[in-house]
């Protein structure tokens, strides 16, 4: 990417990231899409034979307008609930919706402002609900009044099995830029580092962002579902953002949908920081096993110095296993990419990229499988730890990649290599580029991909050591693997005593 357009592309981030934001048309819910699991129903079984309170005060902090069973730290939602207000939930306490809805509504004579729940303690826990805004009135909001379906503010918890529904002003098709599904932040520089997980979630009808993590916290974003509303040309979305010092793993979900018309870039996962945000960099985020469908970007890496250049220390952000994916080109830039880094060490490799829209020859210049701004390739790197493999069975894969002189991949100017290997274990070894070691032997690998990378696998037939090179005239790399003999495969020393069955 070049420099102009990182440039061009930050100052809509800033713009739209110092607070998080929403919008697009929602679905009605079915009733189906909402689980439990078996102990959960006879828990809310067992709750349901007492009386519901009214509602759930606490003198200090907490305050829930809505029938709940409580049990000890357990609050139960006994039916739907409509509010005007913010749910409070206590320090340590758990929001079980049970499958039920709660609706935030403007008040008479005004109109809803921040979040549907919130903590006011130092955790809070939410599982089971069903969360949405709904016919609010059109008017923007900012600060601590921007829309949010669930925040934590410098709190630790979780929110699973839950479905979050249409956070946006109006019906989402104005310019407010904010409306999220999730919000994560604990940006106090004397708070503790906080830890949040978001799992088997669903999350649709946001304005701006389905989940957003920022300052100084760790979470672990895995199996949700989130669908955007694009392509639209009112607010440029994010299925997933984590940026300023947030950390974490975003593993195994499906999102959708985030494509924009205007004049700027929507995206599926985006990372962002340093001083071209003006805050820390987010570092050693694992990004993997995600399925990501029509985003302009599918895994946007956006992390520099103030004059966009990358930065000098390591971002080591790995995006390895992804499957990504756009049918066309809907952008309104147009720049679309599978994959767009900037930062500096991060890893990306193993990821399948198809589709017209992120196919280079759709439009040359505008449409990236992998887009990463860095130099020339400088050296050939494994990328898997060594192997174990038993006589026989076939390996694990053995991953290769140019890399330029800071770690980014480049694809080199010579893409052919060769694969040899020495060692005691040497002598019938076999390479393949089949997971299973099946059809031909293979004994060239090509680097000329998006990816700048080789993938393949061996089988050896002699146990002991074995050092596998590729190479060309360029570069040669070596990786040392160990071939051994199962013990149940392995005979018994010659004069070892045998025991032998008795009948």
């Amino acid at each position: 990417m070049s420099r102009n357009r990182w440039r061009c592309f930050g100052s809509l981030l800033v713009g739209t990231l110092s607070l998080p934001v929403v919008g697009c048309s929602g679905e009605e819910p079915s009733h189906e899409e909402v689980h439990s699991s078996p102990s959960e129903d006879l828990h809310t079984a067992a709750l349901s034979t007492e009386a519901p309170q009214e509602g759930f005060q606490d003198l200090t902090c907490g305050y829930i307008p809505c029938p709940v069973f409580q049990n000890g730290n357990v609050l139960t939602l006994a039916g739907n609930c409509a509010t005007y207000s913010t749910l409070l939930i206590p320090d340590g306490y758990v929001l079980d919706g049970a499958g039920h809805f709660i609706m935030a509504l403007d008040p008479p004579g005004d109109r809803f402002k921040g979040a549907i729940a919130r903590n006011c303690g130092g955790s809070a826990f939410y599982m089971n609900l069903r969360l949405m805004l709904n016919e609010l009135s059109d008017v923007c909001d900012t600060g601590e009044d921007a829309l949010v379906g669930i925040r934590f503010d410098s709190a630790t918890g979780s929110v699973i099995n839950t479905q979050i529904f249409n956070i946006r002003q109006g019906d989402g098709t104005g310019g407010c830029q904010e409306g999220t599904g999730i919000l994560i932040r604990n940006q106090d520089p004397l708070s503790p580092t906080q830890h949040v997980g978001v799992q088997n979630n669903l999350l649709l009808g946001y304005q701006k962002a389905g989940v957003v993590a920022v300052g100084n916290v760790v979470v672990d974003i895995t199996n949700n579902r989130l669908v955007g509303a694009g392509p639209i040309g009112n607010v440029a979305q994010s299925g997933i953002q984590i940026g300023l010092g947030a950390t974490g793993h975003i593993v195994n979900n499906l999102i959708s949908g985030h494509s924009y018309t205007g004049e700027g870039v929507a995206s599926g996962i985006l990372v962002y920081g340093g001083p071209m945000y003006g805050g820390p960099f987010s570092t050693d985020v694992l990004i993997q096993g995600n399925q990501l469908f029509n985003n302009d970007i599918g895994v946007y890496l956006s992390q520099g110095n103030a004059d966009q250049s990358p930065p000098a220390v390591l971002t080591n952000i790995q995006v390895v296993d992804n499957t990504l994916h756009f049918d066309g080109v809907t952008n309104g830039y147009v720049y679309q990419a599978g994959i767009s880094d900037l930062g500096t060490g991060n890893v990306i490799h193993s990821n399948v990229i198809t589709g017209a829209g992120y196919d280079p020859a759709t439009l040359p210049g505008s449409t990236f499988a992998v887009d990463v701004l860095a130099g020339p390739a400088a050296s050939l790197a494994f990328l898997n730890p060594p192997r174990q493999v038993p006589v026989g069975l076939c390996s694990g894969p053995l991953i290769v990649q140019t890399q330029d002189v800071s770690g980014n991949l480049a694809v080199p100017a010579m893409t052919g290599f060769n694969i040899t290997s020495a060692g005691p274990a040497s002598p019938g070894i076999q390479f393949y580029t089949d997971p299973a070691c099946a059809g031909p032997a293979v004994t060239t690998l090509d680097l000329g991909n998006p990816q700048a990378q080789g993938r393949f696998y061996f089988r050896a037939t002699t146990p002991g050591s074995v050092t596998v090179f590729v190479w060309n005239s360029n570069w040669t790399q070596g990786q040392t693997q160990q071939v051994f003999i199962p013990l149940e495969s392995a005979q018994p020393p010659a004069g070892a005593l045998r025991v032998e069955p008795q009948h």
